[in-house]
């Protein structure tokens, strides 16, 4: 009985003097604050979060010792890929078949900056791939900001009305004719469809109220 007592009292002992310590070393916290926070894994969270502090943290990278919000510029052979992030752009054969890939080049870098494969003799073209990761960081002779995606600084920026290949595949979709698809190549024309189809010309000519509809149904500018 007296071995449980004992341990009750140096439990009870223990854990007075880490509150106390716990106060001392945080001198500005009130004790109230400080019994609800104690056993909080964000000690210092639960601290803030308690006196009404809401305020966000500001992530940052390091850079030549200095804490900044971004960079802008990555390291040498690098793209920037967002969020402060950079990966090295590698060119990559396919060296079972030398026939290249199907894949073709990462789309943020593909006609961006200089970025480009040189073709293999033995291996055929190489395609642009993004691998590994490195942070971007301050180069005072660029312009403030982060780069735009798929270059290495802000220093480099695209020519004015530059597309991307997919942003220039997506705009041509979208201002392509409103046509079946069979007519596209000529212009949506079915005129020009026919002239350039014979046997199609010579049904039409036989069967021109069926090639009426069929003008109509392939939405001919015609």
């Amino acid at each position: 009985m007296k071995l449980f007592s004992s341990i009750s009292i140096t439990a009870v002992l223990g854990s007075l003097l880490f509150t106390a310590a716990a106060s001392k070393a945080n001198p500005q916290v009130e004790p109230s604050i400080h019994k609800l926070c104690i056993e909080a894994k964000d000690y210092a969270g639960c601290v803030r979060a308690m006196k009404g502090d809401t305020s966000n943290t500001t992530r940052q990278i390091r850079s030549q010792g200095a804490d900044i919000a971004e960079g802008n510029q990555c390291p040498s052979g690098f793209a920037y890929v967002g969020g402060g992030n950079c990966m090295e752009v590698k060119c990559v054969y396919n060296t079972a078949t030398g026939l290249g890939f199907d894949t073709g080049h990462d789309q943020r870098v593909a006609g961006k900056a200089d970025w480009g494969c040189k073709g293999s003799f033995w291996y055929g073209a190489g395609v642009m791939q993004l691998q590994g990761s490195a942070r971007a960081s301050i180069n005072p002779e660029c312009p403030p900001g982060e780069p735009q995606i798929g270059y290495n600084s802000t220093c480099q920026k695209p020519p004015t009305g530059w597309e991307s290949p997919s942003e220039q595949a997506a705009r041509e979709r979208r201002e392509a004719p409103k046509c079946d698809f069979r007519l596209r190549q000529y212009k949506c024309s079915y005129k020009a469809y026919l002239d350039a189809n014979p046997a199609m010309k010579k049904w039409a000519e036989l069967n021109p109220e069926m090639a009426k509809k069929e003008s109509f149904r392939l939405q001919s500018v015609d």
